[in-house]
């Protein structure tokens, strides 16, 4: 791929973010791929695997297909967003998006969780 393959993509991908209306965060939520790995894919940095394209396109309700098709709008116009504040506003989004994940573990997973919450709690790391 080249510099400006990747670059447009990553203009495409935040292009198709912001029509849903949602940040960089957001996006990581609900697709499982770090927020830092997005900010790469949206700024030209990063080169995109297939199943990571897949995963975008099931998470924006797209087709794979409309992920590499550049034409939908004048790419020139847009700007990568700047970076945010880690949680501000964004942090019931968070939570919404753990307990729906949660809600998809079986026993053995929330138990799993479970274990590593009550060892961070031991070391005071939820402060």
């Amino acid at each position: 791929m080249t510099a400006r393959t990747l670059r447009l993509f990553g203009l495409h991908l935040a292009w198709l973010r912001k029509q849903r209306g949602w940040s960089q965060e957001t996006l990581s939520l609900e697709s499982g791929l770090s927020r830092s790995y997005l900010s790469g894919i949206e700024g030209g940095k990063r080169n995109v695997a297939l199943a990571n394209i897949c995963t975008l396109a099931d998470t924006l309700a797209v087709s794979p297909m409309d992920m590499l098709d550049f034409n939908q709008h004048d790419t020139t116009a847009l700007r990568v967003e700047e970076l945010r504040a880690r949680f501000g506003n964004t942090q019931h989004v968070a939570i919404e998006a753990t307990l729906r994940h949660m809600a998809e573990l079986n026993d053995a997973e929330l138990n799993l969780v479970a274990a590593v919450a009550r060892a961070l709690a031991r070391k005071g790391s939820f402060r």
